[in-house]
């Protein structure tokens, strides 16, 4: 969360799945109110009725429980953030597990169509809910799946390299030069079954 908020703007909008706690952080969210939705208490971030997932700030669309849905509904806060001539972007996240859904290749289809300052980035664990990725994918590169949207490879346990890389999407994004926006794969060289509980 923290190498990519150092790349772009906090004008700039954002959309994830499950990993949603850090960048309620980062979009101005209270530990407060984190805790508070955590333990479902009215102070919480959602009144203490979204739990988890499902936390927001201005700018921050939260986590999404249904698998890859948020991919699409970014490339709509992209598509106003173009109608409205805004110079904002909308960074969409999502996890290895739902690289391989359809709707992800037709948003990646419509991003380029229509040129939306859209950063798709794919936190890829290795893992999408205990099936590692060679068993799911028949290609693991999945930041070269974008297609006509070019794509970076970039270490996600290097808050620099991720900063960086943020930073060039962005300016890319802006430019409107190329399709859309950059594809950027976080590859996380950890071990899921050794670095997280067995019911996460």
């Amino acid at each position: 969360a923290v190498g990519i908020e150092a790349g772009i703007n906090l004008s700039d909008h954002l959309i994830t799945a499950y990993r949603a706690h850090g960048y309620t952080l980062t979009r101005r969210g209270t530990v407060r109110e984190i805790m508070a939705e955590l333990t479902g208490r009215r102070g919480g971030i959602a009144k203490g009725k979204g739990g988890s997932m499902h936390m927001y700030t201005k700018h921050f669309y939260g986590g999404n429980g249904i698998v890859g849905a948020q991919v699409p509904l970014g490339a709509g806060v992209a598509l106003a953030c173009k109608y409205l001539g805004k110079n904002e972007l909308c960074v969409c996240l999502y996890g290895d597990g739902a690289a391989n859904q359809g709707q992800i290749f037709e948003t990646y289809n419509m991003a380029s169509l229509w040129k939306l300052p859209c950063i798709f980035i794919c936190e890829n664990n290795k893992y999408g809910m205990g099936t590692s990725v060679e068993r799911a994918a028949a290609s693991t590169d999945y930041y070269k799946r974008g297609d006509f949207i070019p794509g970076l490879r970039v270490d996600g346990m290097d808050v620099l390299c991720v900063r960086e890389a943020t930073k060039f999407a962005a300016e890319h994004c802006r430019s409107g030069k190329v399709s859309s926006g950059i594809i950027v794969t976080n590859d996380a060289p950890i071990d899921r079954y050794r670095s997280l509980s067995a019911d996460n």
